[in-house]
């Protein structure tokens, strides 16, 4: 993965850009201008708060994909990711029915969005390779010092891939409240495999500069 070792207990992931050759080999099919329309709106979501039981197939990884507002208390889950994006860009960006998260990583999803809406800094999921459930973070601002101590309920020691978005890096934590061995993510990359930190991630922090302090 091209990891260089920042010190025992942390790895840095360096920047991979999505434009280059992953995303040119998706070719045609990642043309999701044809399948993606920017609309402006609004779709209809009902809140799931933080604290409440994940719907089952979590655990599995499949068909369960939520979305979670940093410094909101409420947690929002789909059936499919395509909906899961929808209600993250607040109806800006609708994709296919089907679309994966591998394709996901060439769209441009704060695309569109003002200076008062919230912006996707991170999608995550439950397998290697953007599959599984997923987990959209949404920011009030297109990068920051953002940090979420715990994960939502739910998503402890759940995470196997990652990708940024908005400028933002991330820094990942193996304990609750930010403790433990970390593994700081660069801006804007994608990360198919969190290597020792595949199913071990706790506490998570975003900034505009990795690593998050």
């Amino acid at each position: 993965m091209g990891n260089a070792v920042v010190r025992p207990d942390a790895r840095r992931i360096r920047h991979h850009p999505r434009g280059g050759q992953a995303a040119r080999a998706l070719g045609h099919g990642l043309h999701v201008a044809a399948s993606i329309a920017l609309v402006i709106g609004a779709a209809q979501i009902v809140g799931r708060p933080v604290g409440a039981a994940l719907p089952a197939g979590l655990s599995s990884g499949q068909g369960r994909n939520c979305v979670a507002q940093l410094g909101a208390p409420t947690m929002r889950c789909f059936a499919a990711l395509n909906a899961a994006v929808a209600a993250a860009t607040n109806g800006r960006v609708r994709l296919l029915a089907g679309t994966t998260g591998a394709a996901l990583q060439a769209i441009p999803l704060n695309q569109g969005a003002g200076a008062s809406d919230y912006h996707v800094v991170s999608i995550e999921w439950t397998k290697s390779n953007y599959g599984g459930a997923s987990l959209t973070w949404q920011a009030p601002s297109p990068c920051g010092d953002f940090a979420s101590s715990s994960m939502p309920r739910g998503w402890n020691d759940a995470i196997r891939s990652v990708a940024q978005y908005s400028g933002c890096g991330t820094t990942l934590y193996r304990d609750v409240n930010f403790g433990g061995a970390t593994l700081p993510i660069d801006v804007n990359a994608s990360v198919p495999d969190l290597g020792t930190f595949d199913g071990n991630v706790s506490s998570q922090k975003w900034c505009p500069k990795s690593p998050c302090g």
